[in-house]
């Protein structure tokens, strides 16, 4: 399949969206960069090929366009297995540690609590760079659809 080809790029933007809404709904973001249908640069190529042709024909609706737009962000999400791993312990610890009875010395005390105190700082970091991916994705997709 060919990203610059309209046919194509209509055809893998679909399979992305139909991946993305089942990841979305099973909570499972961040998620693991090899589970895409396509590389990431192919996505974006592939996205940014189907918006143009929508918008050369009159047929990118303001629906649309946010729907295509929220699909580009949305692949910052897409992570190396590793840090999908690390961010899903953090998930779970925390969780779990919400769920253990108020006691704060006791809470200090569990795996959970050694677990977040331990990965903390790289789940932040992850975190801060998925937000920055995402916030140059929505620029890089704005700026691409603008000289359309």
């Amino acid at each position: 399949m060919d990203p610059l080809d309209p046919l194509d790029a209509q055809q893998m933007v679909i399979e992305y969206a139909r991946m993305l809404e089942r990841d979305v709904t099973e909570n499972r973001h961040p998620a693991r960069v090899d589970g895409l249908p396509y590389a990431k640069p192919v996505i974006k190529s592939a996205i940014r090929t189907s918006a143009r042709a929508l918008a050369a024909t009159g047929q990118l609706t303001d629906e649309l366009r946010e729907y295509l737009e929220t699909a580009y962000t949305l692949l910052a999400e897409y992570v190396d297995a590793e840090l999908v791993d690390l961010m899903t312990l953090y998930r779970e610890s925390a969780d779990a540690l919400a769920e253990q009875s108020p006691v704060a010395r006791a809470k200090t005390q569990t795996a959970a609590w050694r677990t977040l105190a331990e990965s903390s700082s790289l789940a932040g970091e992850v975190a801060r760079a998925v937000t920055a991916e995402t916030e140059t994705l929505r620029d890089e997709f704005r700026s691409f659809l603008a000289s359309a």
